[in-house]
């Protein structure tokens, strides 16, 4: 079984009619490294599309996906008690390995995956990305949204420190989110559009995320264009804002009291939001990308909030969506 298996998902990659493995440019890769969103049209092979959208639906089918809302760190309720529907996002629960469904087209989209997973870790320099695979990092699931779905704005991942008892609890973090959309003629009229909010300044002066301990929690002008600001700790385990290797506060004690500490000009990361027509915030511009089969979205965790807009087709939307874990440093 297996072999045939190994079989079907070699077909998918090197049959004469699906395109071979299609990898981002330098310039794609800076762009993200930097605080942008990229959007690589066609990076995925209609017929591979086609494979894993038919799956998708005949997992649904078999009641394999579950409501799947945002945990609110805020009000610490988590996700079971959020009153989510089927008219929610929807994501498949089951397991990318396991056997239900078109097993070989999922190994065949999980090798592609390793590629661009591999491409990410020596453009971005995160040595540790993906080093611990799906078992204790990784994440790669199908989302499904019904008509009138959407997802309010949020961001990926923050500060352990920040996270409540959430925070250190597992040994990695999502460093790169990725999404790759499987809908064959999507209108813009249909939709569902992912809005991501990036700097309406452009890229960043350095490098935008996490460095080892420190996750970045907000922006400060720097000349031209704007720097990431880190959340770290000094020599004395007291909280600090760094920008570059130079502190921009005082030390304080509290993580989540930061905004008291933060400095002129500062602006911090914001994934929810009270009021939805406040998007975009001061700092940002929008980014709409249409949902089509094929399109690949990349974007770094930490940096750069999102949301889904409605579902206006009368379909369902589908998406392969997931992340790229790093270690913590605790475990680097």
């Amino acid at each position: 079984m297996l072999r045939a298996v190994v079989a079907l998902s070699f077909a998918y990659i090197t049959d004469g009619v699906a395109a071979p493995q299609k990898k981002l440019s330098t310039a794609a890769w800076d762009r993200i490294a930097r605080g942008a969103v990229h959007v690589e049209r066609d990076w995925l092979s209609p017929e591979l599309c086609a494979a894993l959208r038919a799956d998708a639906c005949d997992l649904k089918a078999q009641g394999l996906f579950r409501g799947d809302g945002l945990y609110e760190a805020g009000t610490g309720k988590p996700r079971a008690k959020q009153g989510f529907s089927a008219g929610d996002r929807q994501t498949y629960k089951a397991g990318w390995a396991a056997d239900a469904g078109d097993v070989a087209a999922r190994a065949a989209f999980g090798e592609r995956l390793a590629a661009l997973r591999s491409e990410a870790r020596r453009a971005l320099g995160r040595p540790t990305l993906g080093s611990r695979g799906a078992a204790a990092g990784d994440e790669t699931t199908y989302n499904w949204y019904e008509p009138l779905a959407s997802l309010k704005r949020h961001i990926d991942e923050r500060h352990e420190e920040v996270k409540g008892r959430e925070g250190w609890r597992l040994p990695t973090r999502r460093s790169v989110t990725w999404l790759v959309y499987l809908n064959d003629g999507w209108a813009d009229a249909d939709g569902g559009a992912l809005r991501c909010y990036e700097r309406s300044r452009g890229l960043a002066a350095a490098a935008v995320g996490a460095r080892g301990g420190d996750v970045q929690v907000g922006w400060l002008p720097s000349g031209a264009a704007e720097g990431p600001v880190f959340l770290g700790d000094d020599a004395d385990m007291r909280h600090v804002l760094y920008a570059g290797d130079a502190a921009v506060a005082p030390p304080f004690d509290d993580a989540r009291r930061m905004l008291d500490a933060a400095p002129p000009g500062f602006e911090p990361v914001v994934g929810a939001v009270a009021d939805p027509r406040a998007s975009p915030l001061a700092g940002e511009t929008v980014l709409d990308v249409a949902p089509r089969a094929g399109t690949l979205v990349i974007f770094d965790s930490v940096a750069v909030p999102h949301e889904v807009l409605p579902v206006t087709a009368a379909r369902p939307r589908v998406a392969c969506t997931g992340w790229f874990h790093e270690e913590l440093p605790e475990v680097a």
